[in-house]
Formats: C-alpha cells, structure tokens, sequence
C-alpha cells in the first residue's frame, strides 16, 4: 500500500516558501452575516424579535422551575431522613434532542426529579417534570425593498447580575438573568434594552435529619446532620467557543467526592447537572495565521500540538517565516495565538520532533513537556506552563535531560519518563530529575533493590515505552537481550524472558485489566502475548503465512491491537501482500480473520474503539480505500462509507470520538461536489456528513490532516488546514452545537 501524503524526510522549516496556488479569501470565524468582498455586510430584512425573546423566556421558566424544586427538596420524599443522609436529592438532567415533529429544528429536553435509588442517576421513572427547549428556526425573508444603507441584524443578548444572600428577591442570594435587545449594538445590555429579568435563587438549607437512637448505658444519642443549600453557579463560556452566552450549573453545596461542603461554592464534585446556552451559532475557522498570508504557519517536521484542559491553552509547534518553527500559545482564538518562546534564535528549535507535545498534571500543577534544540545545548527536554518564564529546559543541578531520535516519553506517576538520548531511563516532574528506579516516592531499600535487579540493562524502551497511573512498562535489554519489563509506582518489578534464544522485541501494547497484551518475538514468530502483572505471561496465537507456512513477521504494525469485550482485533499478514483483519478470543482462545475481502486495515489512520466496534481505515472491493469498521467477529466485519463514489479513494487520515459521535479527517463528496480533505461527522448509523470544509467550493481542497493530528478537547477539535487565503494554518471547530451540549439562541431579530 501507499503512504500517507506527507513527507518523511527532514526539512527546511524558517522562511518555507508558499504554495503556488490560487487563494480566495474567505471569513477567518463564522459566527458573522455574510460579508461582500469589499468587508461590508450583506444587507438582510431584519427578522422579527419575539421568538428568541419566547425562547429566552421560555429557558427562564426552566430555570425557576428547577430552582422551586431544588427549594422543595426536602419535602419531596416521605422518607424520614436518619442522621439526614437517606432523603432523595433532586436531580436536572438534560439531553439534546435531533429535529422532529415537535422541534423542526432540534434543541434540549430537560427533565426533573427525585434520585429515589440513590444511583446518582436520574432514572426515566424518577421523572416527575420535562420540559422541551427547542431551537429557533429562521424565518422566510420578506420582499426585496428598495436600496438602501446596509444594515446589521439586532443581536439577543443575555445578561447575568448576581444576587447576595439576604437580597428580597432571593434571602439565600442566586442570579438574575436579563434578556433583551441590543439595539444601539454596543455588544452591551442596558438598562433601556432589557426586555425582561427573572430571578435563578439558591435553595434554602436542607432540613436537619431525624435523631439517631440512643446511646448505650444512657449515652446521648446521635443527632442528625443539617441538610446542604442547593446552588446555581453562572459562569461565562471560553471565547474561543461562544462569545455570547452563559454556563449554568446546578449542584448542591454537600461536599460530595473532593467539594467541600458548606463552603458556598460549587465545586465539581458538587455539580449535578449544567445547562450551557449561547446566543450565536459556535465558533469554527483558523485560529492562527502564524506565516502571515500564504505561508504555512505549520509543516513537516513542525506541527506537533497539546491542549491544556486547566490552562485552556493550545501549545504548538509553528513558523512565521522570521524566527524559524518556535513553540507558540493560543486560547483558541487567532488574535490570542502567538509566539510563547524563541528558543533557538539562531534557527529552528524544532519543539515536539521526537517526543511531540505530552500535557500532564504535576505537583506543580499542568505542565507540557516537549524536546527542543536551543542551537547550543543540543536537543532537550522541556517544559512549559504556556507562559514565557515557564517555559524552560528540564534540569537540576545543572544536568539537562539530552534527546535523540530514539528517545521516547511516557506520562507516569506525576511527571514524565523519558527515555533519553545518553540511553537512561529518566523521570522529571519539571523539577527534579531522578533515575526512573530512584523515583521519591521509592523507600532506599526499594531503591537498593531495583539497582540490583536493573543492573546493566541497557537499550532502555526502543521497542516499547507505555504506562497508565501505577505501572510503566518497558523493553531493556538484558542477559536476555530486548525482553519486556513491569515498574509499578509501588515500587515492585518484573522482567519476562519471552525469547530465551534471541531478542522478543516487544511492541504494539494494549492495556487490559491485570496485564498487557503486545506483539514479541518467540520460537514460533511474532505473535500476540499476554503479560500479567504478578510477571507470568500467556502466548495468545500462532500464525503462520498461508504462502510459505513461516511464522508471521507483521502483526499489529498498522491497526494495532484493539478490545471489544473479550475480543482483540489486529492486523496481521498471513497472505500476499497486504494485512488483514484478525481476532483473538481471550475466553475461548479462538483466533480467526475476520475478512477475505478487507485488506490494509488502519494503514493510513490507525484505528479506534468507538461503541463497542473498532473503526479503521481499508481497502475494500469497489469502494477503494474508505472507512470500516469491526465487532469482533466475521459477520460484523464490514465496510461503513463510500464517501468518494466507486473507487475513487476516500484518504482516510485521522480519527476521533466523542460519546456517540466519530469524527474523522477524510475527503469525499456533497451532491457530487469533492469536499476535500475535510471534517466528517458519523453517528449511530446515519449517513456520514460533512461538519467543517475549512476551504469550501468546486475543485477547492484544504488538505487537512496533511501535517499534525486531529486533537479533541472539551470544546473543540483541532487540526491543520488550509482555507485558500492562508497556508497550512491552525482550524477549531466547536462540537458542541453537534453534540447536543450547547443551547444555541438565535444571534439575530
């Protein structure tokens, strides 16, 4: 098979030159009316005002009406709560809702009632109130009039004033919402533009539990526990998502899991349900014009990125054809996206070549750590906390940490393991730097002990280097050669000897409940194993080329080894000249392919367990190379698209999964129309949609996923295109308005 369409050879980055291409411009976000080429607004027949004020009003009544029920909480069970810890806690749930009958154009549905099992869950018979929020619809446009001034449509605006305890109209304090129009569009509510204000007010403190039973020997007995006050928090959404709108969360002040009870706030663990509204259709476009105009601000061997969740910060590799490819910040907007740091003002630092971008949560809070070449020191490791003093090479007592292009770097107990170029084993919280068997929180006779049972092994994690929160898995070679090796943040250790006549070269590892599944070498091939974590180990296959009857060479290079249930899908090549799809049964111990007809499964993507099936790219008869996907068994093996028609090949590049929703970087066709490398969107067996073209029209085509990878985040999913003005640049697109999670209001009236 082909390759992917990118290069695999060192560049020139600094002053790359630009495509020779046509560009057109189009809008950088498009949250805005239209625009004529000179930058005027289209002029648009203003729309009436009343449905999103009915729309805005209709929320409002939600609203209170969850908060009369959060009021009534204790009287909302018959059951006398002992030591006030069995009533019913009232819980909101919402859901999105696709377009029906009922709402033409989708929107939410809110449900409320009692938790009376106590699951944390609000059951469909705990239900005792719904109410349906639907999205507005556009109205038909009126008669063309006359000429006339070009003019804006009147935006909705919500405002959010929050109210003290002891306050008239809420005594327990909570927020009131005005809505209205901003007519002199000043992006600004004012006192003569409110149309209406409700009031959100916290509940009131839970009654005290009933008395415990008496002590013994006339011990007083145990009094009950005072109930915890409801509370609804607002907050404002990430401008990078919506630029108008508000977050509610509802909760209650009980110091359940890390919350602290009583405290007046409404930490996580404390949130019970959100409601997230916005009154313009979510953010997607560019958020980087790193080269400016046509140049490519990302490219080969400089497109390396991470998100932040605490900082809210995208980190990324880029060139602006000035300082050569730096490390950059953004927070998701173009205007916010710039250059952290020139680390190597003489040329190009190159940030993320080897190791990539690895965001991680340290003692001393998110960090991202990355290799870089400063043009004096050589290639290190860094670490930044996406400001520019933060940002610095990881050493201790002068000692930096070298990287070459066989290190790799694994997140593992609070910091980062880092396979470095001097081939040691190292670990780094951004601050100290230890030998990975001498990590702090190891007792010295641990430390003694590992010293002994590590001593001259060497050719550390070449083949593999994986980890979870506890255990870090890793090849060394040995006595034995390259054999796999276990190091629980416990301290404990474990060495297998899967080949004792050679080299087992393990990789491709998969996590399971007490062990790894990997690919190594043994008397009979590769072939998949079993590593459990007390240090035994289980040979799970035993295949063999049906041409030349040798044991198998390429197993798990492409697709990787995936679980459904007690299934492990993977790729092997047992025939020809392609891989194939298999499955191994771990309860029955049956191996098995899954498809004559599907070849090359995930040789361009990878692949992705996504509900309860493994989704890859493939080459399949008279649809060429599109998307498939797997169950795990024969019948549930198949091809899902044909987003080019016939055998014009689909260039499956990058997958992605939110709940029930998969994303994938692909080109295909509307209405005969090529989109392109471009965003798609499939979802419980409908037909594939296109969700973002960042360079839309005929014969236009963005390229996406060329350079870096198809990042998710809580907001957005990110990647690398080009829109036809701009290079190679960095696009968002918000999933939420497709996820049901946002409540979008009409921007306009």
């Amino acid at each position: 098979m082909s390759n992917p369409p990118r290069m695999d050879v060192d560049a020139s980055i600094a002053g790359e030159p630009a495509h020779n291409q046509a560009h057109k411009k189009v809008p950088n976000l498009h949250t805005s009316p239209a625009k004529t080429q000179s930058g005027k607004k289209k002029a648009q027949p203003k729309k009436k005002v009343f449905l999103p004020l009915l729309q805005t009003i209709l929320l409002v009544c939600v609203l209170l009406l969850s908060t009369y029920t959060y009021v009534q909480m204790n009287t909302l069970a018959d059951v006398k709560a002992t030591a006030g810890e069995d009533a019913a806690e009232m819980l909101v749930r919402t859901e999105g809702r696709v377009a029906d009958s009922i709402c033409t154009e989708g929107g939410a549905e809110i449900f409320l009632g009692n938790d009376l099992n106590s699951n944390g869950y609000l059951d469909e018979e705990e239900v005792t109130s719904s109410t349906k929020v639907c999205h507005g619809k556009e109205g038909l446009s009126g008669p063309q009039g006359n000429p006339g001034t070009t003019a804006s449509p009147l935006t909705s605006l919500l405002e959010i004033e929050e109210l003290e305890v002891g306050n008239i109209t809420c005594l327990n304090g909570g927020i009131l919402i005005h809505s209205g129009i901003d007519a002199d569009e000043n992006n600004q509510l004012e006192g003569d533009e409110i149309v209406s204000s409700d009031a959100v007010c916290d509940g009131l403190i839970g009654s005290n539990g009933a008395n415990g039973q008496a002590g013994l020997n006339g011990a007083p007995g145990e009094s009950g526990t005072q109930g915890a006050p409801a509370l609804v928090e607002q907050h404002q959404p990430s401008p990078a998502v919506c630029p108008s709108g508000i977050i509610l969360r509802f909760g209650v002040d009980d110091g359940l899991g890390d919350g602290v009870e009583f405290d007046g706030l409404l930490h996580t663990d404390e949130i019970r349900s959100s409601i997230q509204i916005c009154s313009t259709p979510l953010l997607y476009g560019p958020i980087s014009d790193m080269f400016q105009n046509s140049g490519d601000g990302l490219t080969t061997n400089c497109d390396s990125m991470a998100w932040m969740v605490e900082q809210q910060r995208l980190l990324s590799a880029g060139v602006n054809g000035i300082d050569g490819c730096e490390i950059w910040v953004s927070a998701g907007t173009e205007a916010s996206t710039q250059v952290l740091l020139d680390i190597n003002p003489t040329g190009d630092s190159l940030p993320g070549l080897y190791l990539g971008l690895i965001s991680l949560q340290t003692p001393y809070g998110e960090r991202v750590f990355f290799d870089a070449d400063d043009g004096i020191n050589g290639r290190q490791l860094w670490v930044s906390d996406a400001t520019t003093n933060g940002t610095n090479p990881v050493e201790e007592s002068g000692d930096f940490i070298s990287v070459s292009s066989s290190s790799k770097a694994v997140a593992w107990a609070q910091g980062i393991v880092v396979k470095s170029g001097n081939d040691d084993l190292l670990w780094s919280d951004g601050v100290a730097v230890e030998n990975a068997f001498e990590h702090p929180s190891f007792s010295q006779l641990q430390q003694q002990d590992l010293a002994t049972e590590t001593l001259g092994m060497t050719t550390f994690a070449t083949e593999m280097l994986f980890s979870n929160s506890t255990h870090l898995w890793f090849s060394a070679k040995s006595q034995n050669n390259i054999e796999p090796n276990l190091l629980t943040v416990g301290g404990e250790f474990h060495s297998w000897d899967l080949h004792p006549s050679g080299a087992s070269q393990p990789n491709a590892p998969l996590l399971l409940e007490d062990g790894i599944v990997v690919v190594a070498d043994g008397v009979n091939g590769r072939q998949l194993v079993r590593l459990f974590e007390q240090g035994n180990h289980n040979w799970l296959t035993n295949l063999h080329h049906q041409g030349t009857g040798n044991p198998t060479t390429n197993v798990a290079q492409h697709l990787g080894i995936h679980q459904i249930g007690d299934i492990l899908v993977f790729d092997a090549l047992t025939s020809g000249v392609d891989p194939q799809v298999w499955a191994h049964n771990l309860t029955s111990g049956n191996t098995q392919i899954l498809s004559t007809s599907i070849v090359a499964p995930g040789d361009w993507a990878g692949g992705i367990v996504h509900q309860q099936r493994v989704w890859f790219d493939c080459v399949a008869p008279n649809v060429a190379h599109e998307i498939c996907s797997s169950d795990g068994t024969v019948s549930g093996t198949h091809v899902e698209t044909d987003l080019r028609a016939g055998m014009a090949s689909s260039n499956i590049l990058a997958f992605t999964s939110y709940q029930e929703h998969l994303f994938v970087l692909a080109s295909g066709q509307v209405d005969g129309v090529e989109s392109g490398s471009s965003l798609w969107h499939l979802q419980d067996g409908k037909q594939p949609s296109l969700a973002y073209d960042p360079w839309p029209g005929v014969n236009n085509n963005s390229a996406s996923g060329t350079y870096g990878e198809l990042l998710l985040t809580e907001h957005h999913l990110i990647f690398v295109s080009h829109d036809g003005v701009r290079g190679h640049e960095i696009h968002a697109w918000s999933h939420g308005e497709q996820t049901g999670e946002w409540l979008i209001w009409p921007s306009s009236a």
